[in-house]
C-alpha cells in the first residue's frame, strides 16, 4: 500500500493485538518512502524496533553535511514509539541511525521490573549528545502494566542530558524515580529555550526544583507527591505561563489557588486529585482567568457549592471554557450540572465519570440546552438509567461526536440503533478517556460503536 506513496511525509501505525505481543516489521520498512519525515508506531518489541531502525539507516544514505541534506537523503525528523521496554541498545540505535531527529517520543510499558542489559541507564541518555538538532524530547516509563520506573538513571544522567541538549524547547520525563531536585532543576536552568516541561511519577521531586523557573509556557507536574503549593508560588509572577497541570499532586491545597490567580495568562488548568475545597474555587472565581480548559477530577472535597460559586458570577470563564472535567467527584449532583448548563455557553467537552449522584435529569438538561457539546463522558454514572438511549433517539445532542456510556444501565443494543441513524457518533463502552485518545486507545474487547 505504501509503495506508491513516494511523497508521504507523515505515517502513524497502530498494530492491533495484545500489548505484550512482538511484531514483525519487515513488511513495513521495505516500503517506507524516502520523503517520510514523521513516523509513529505502537506497540513494538524493543528488539524488533532496534533492528528496524538500524535497517532504515542501512538502506538510506545519511548526508555528510546535515545542514544541507537534499530531498533524496535521510529525512526522518520525528519518531514516536511505544515499546515493551526502553534500553540503552535502542537509544544507541536511534541516535546513531537518525542524526536529523528534531522530535523523539519514547514510551515503554514493562510488565515487570527490567533487568540489565535490557534497561535504560545514564549511558543511554548520554547517547542523545549526537542528536544535535533535537528540540522536543519525551521519555516515559508507563505504569500501565506494572508499577515500574527507570531505576538506573540518576542525577548524573540528567546532568549529561541537560548539558548536551541546551536547545531543547520541550521536555517530558516520566518514571525517573532516582532523579532528585538537583537533576530536574538542571533542565530548566540549562535549556534557555525551554517552553514546555512535563515531569511524571517523580517521587523525589519537591518544591526546591522550581526555584527561579522562568519563561515556561506549559508546566505539567503529574503524580509528584512531594510537590506542594509552594512550587506554584514561584510561578505567581509569570507572564508566559499558559498551561498548568498538577494532576495527582495531592499536597496542592486551597492557598495554591491564590498563586494561580495571579497568572493572568493562564488558559488551561488541571488540579486533578488536589486537596482543594469549595473555598479554593471561590478564590478561583474572583481571579476571573480566561480559562478554556479546567480539570477538577478527583477533587473529592469539592461539592455542588464550589461549582455553583465558580460559575455564578459574571466571569470570563463562562464565555471561554471549552473543556471541563469533574469526574471522580462524589459530591457532584444535578445541582452542579444545572449551574454548568446555565452558565457555560461554549463548552464542547464535558467529563463527569464516576459522579454517582448525577441522574437522568442532568442529561435532559444538557440535551435541552443550546449545547455545543461534541464529547460527553458519563462512564460509571450509576445514577443514570437506560433512558439515556431514549434521549439520544429523540434527536437531542445533534452536535455530539463521542459519548462514553460504559458502566451505566444503558444497553449496547439500544445505542446500536442510535449509531445507525447517526454515523458521525462514536459510543464507547470501554471506559476510555474522552475521544479514545483520537483512536490510539487500546481496546481489549473492541467494544463500542
Amino acid at each position: 500500500m505504501l509503495k506508491n506513496l513516494i511523497y508521504l511525509e507523515h505515517l502513524s501505525i497502530k498494530i492491533r493485538g495484545t500489548e505484550v505481543d512482538a511484531y514483525d516489521l519487515s513488511s513495513i520498512d521495505l516500503f517506507l518512502p524516502k520523503a517520510l519525515k514523521s513516523l509513529k508506531l505502537q506497540p513494538l518489541d524493543e528488539q524488533d524496533a532496534t533492528h528496524f531502525i538500524k535497517k532504515l539507516s542501512d538502506e538510506r544514505e545519511i548526508p555528510m553535511n546535515l545542514s544541507n541534506c537534499s530531498f533524496g537523503g535521510f529525512t526522518l525528523v520525528r519518531l514516536s514509539l511505544v515499546l515493551d521496554v526502553i534500553t540503552d541498545r535502542l537509544m544507541n540505535s536511534i541516535t546513531s541511525s537518525l542524526p536529523l531527529l528534531v522530535d523523539l517520543d519514547l514510551e515503554d510499558r514493562p510488565c515487570f521490573e527490567p533487568k540489565l542489559p535490557l534497561d535504560l541507564t545514564n549511558n543511554g541518555l548520554q547517547s542523545l549528545i549526537s542528536c544535535r538538532h533535537l528540540t522536543h524530547l519525551s521519555i516515559v516509563r508507563s505504569r500501565l502494566n506494572s508499577p515500574v520506573s527507570f531505576k538506573r538513571v540518576n542525577d548524573m544522567g540528567i546532568f549529561l542530558l541537560a548539558e548536551s541538549s541546551k536547545d531543547l524547547e520541550s521536555i517530558k520525563l516520566g518514571g525517573f524515580s532516582k532523579v532528585t531536585d538537583a537533576g530536574f532543576s538542571s533542565l530548566h536552568h540549562s535549556s534557555h529555550k525551554l517552553k514546555k516541561l512535563e515531569i511524571r511519577n517523580a517521587p523525589s521531586l519537591s518544591d526546591m526544583a522550581f526555584h527561579e523557573i522562568t519563561g515556561v509556557v506549559e508546566l505539567k507536574l503529574q503524580s509528584c507527591p512531594l510537590v506542594t503549593s509552594e512550587s506554584i508560588s514561584e510561578l505567581a509572577s509569570s507572564i508566559t505561563l499558559e498551561l498548568l497541570d498538577t494532576n495527582g499532586c495531592r499536597s496542592i491545597a486551597d492557598h495554591c489557588i491564590e498563586y494561580i490567580s495571579c497568572v493572568s495568562t493562564l488558559t488551561s488548568l488541571n488540579l486533578g486529585g488536589a486537596d482543594i475545597t469549595d473555598s479554593g474555587l471561590d478564590i478561583l472565581s474572583r481571579a476571573d482567568l480566561p480559562l478554556t480548559h479546567l480539570s477538577l477530577r478527583g477533587c473529592t472535597r469539592v461539592n455542588d457549592r464550589g461549582i455553583i460559586c465558580l460559575f455564578n458570577a459574571e466571569l470570563k470563564i463562562k464565555k471561554t471554557l471549552l473543556s471541563l472535567d469533574i469526574g471522580y467527584m462524589p459530591g457532584i449532583s444535578d445541582r452542579a450540572i444545572r449551574a454548568i448548563v446555565s452558565s457555560c455557553d461554549a463548552i464542547s467537552e464535558l467529563c463527569m465519570r464516576y459522579c454517582f449522584y448525577v441522574s437522568d435529569a442532568s442529561l435532559r438538561m444538557l440535551a435541552k440546552s443550546d449545547s455545543k457539546l461534541r464529547k460527553l463522558d458519563v462512564y460509571h454514572c450509576v445514577g443514570l438509567s437506560d433512558g439515556i438511549v431514549e434521549v439520544m433517539e429523540v434527536g437531542f445532542f445533534r452536535g455530539l461526536r463521542w459519548f462514553g456510556a460504559g458502566g451505566t444501565l444503558a444497553e449496547k443494543g439500544g445505542f446500536g440503533r442510535v449509531c445507525e441513524r447517526r454515523p458521525g457518533l462514536t459510543v464507547c463502552f470501554e471506559g476510555c478517556e474522552i475521544g479514545c485518545h483520537d483512536g490510539w486507545q487500546f481496546h481489549k474487547y473492541n467494544d463500542g460503536y
